[in-house]
């Protein structure tokens, strides 16, 4: 079995042209405080502190968008393992015997539960760090999978990944019990 998920596009451009206006807002914050104050009790500092934390994490979200559009799929399911393309952040190949459950999170999301040696074993930046954090806070047990830039339906992914994760795990048990 190999099922490739594709990427909502229009999403993923939707989401640089959002990202890139509030960079822009967020230098004209920095640049010109003076423009944004309503009143008296709103300083010129605290605007440009506003614009200085916006500019890091919008840029980091334009950042993440634009290193996920070339990408030609968003998840691909196959016998073996799980590949997760989905975010910037994601960890990429996951093998069916590192994960321990999978189950809905939310209203759009997939959680799987993995083992730490999964997390102990991928290398990655501070700024993929920083965005798994800000998007799991159990980022060190789980990861989410979002279907919010995925061309597929919640119930169909879920429903995918689960028989082939248990289609494994049944592989796994009927090949214990022969030996």
């Amino acid at each position: 079995m190999r099922r490739e998920i594709k990427f909502k596009n229009w999403r993923i451009i939707l989401g640089i042209l959002f990202f890139s206006l509030m960079l822009f807002a967020s230098i004209s914050f920095l640049l010109n405080p003076e423009i944004f104050i309503r009143h008296f009790f709103m300083k010129a500092e605290y605007i440009q502190i506003i614009g200085i934390i916006g500019i890091a994490y919008f840029s980091t979200l334009l950042y993440s968008f634009l290193r996920i559009l070339p990408r030609k799929y968003a998840i691909l399911i196959s016998d073996d393992f799980l590949i997760d393309n989905s975010k910037y952040e994601s960890l990429g190949k996951i093998r069916w015997c590192d994960i321990s459950e999978i189950q809905r999170f939310k209203k759009n999301n997939i959680e799987l539960t993995l083992n730490k040696t999964v997390f102990k074993t991928k290398k990655r930046n501070l700024l993929k760090r920083f965005l798994t954090f800000m998007h799991n806070w159990n980022y060190k047990k789980n990861i989410l999978i979002s279907s919010a830039l995925i061309d597929c339906n919640l119930e169909e992914l879920f429903e995918t990944i689960s028989v082939a994760y248990e289609k494994t795990d049944s592989n796994k048990k009927t090949t214990h019990n022969t030996v």
